[in-house]
């Protein structure tokens, strides 16, 4: 583990994957498919968007080449994911979980209770 893990809050995972959140940087961190990638809130939302707005049902149903990966760009970043229908149905499942966690989370603090860590 690098010493960033240690600094690293995990707020879901998968076997795919998991988001980590750094309270350090203000960064949420995608761990997906042996990649690191930090976002600030803003580009990650940016991010979540982009993923959400893929048409998973013409990648189905489409015998075109065309459709069978999807390319996503990293905001303010040269990177970007390359994905097949299954990744990207998995990257949707991990972003959807980190959002459950992270709306869980600020539930739990409008009503002043905390998670505890043991």
């Amino acid at each position: 583990m690098t010493s960033n893990a240690t600094t690293w809050q995990e707020l879901f995972r998968t076997k795919n994957g998991a988001i980590y959140q750094c309270d350090v940087t203000n960064r949420l961190i995608l761990e997906f498919w042996g990649t690191h990638t930090a976002f600030s809130a803003q580009d990650y939302l940016q991010f979540k968007r982009m993923v959400e707005t893929v048409d998973l049902r013409q990648m189905a149903m489409s015998t075109d080449d065309s459709h069978d990966l999807e390319i996503l760009s990293m905001p303010r970043t040269e990177l970007c994911f390359v994905l097949t229908l299954c990744e990207i149905v998995h990257l949707r499942e991990l972003l959807d979980g980190a959002r459950l966690m992270l709306e869980l989370n600020s539930l739990l603090r409008e009503c002043g209770c905390e998670l505890s860590a043991n």
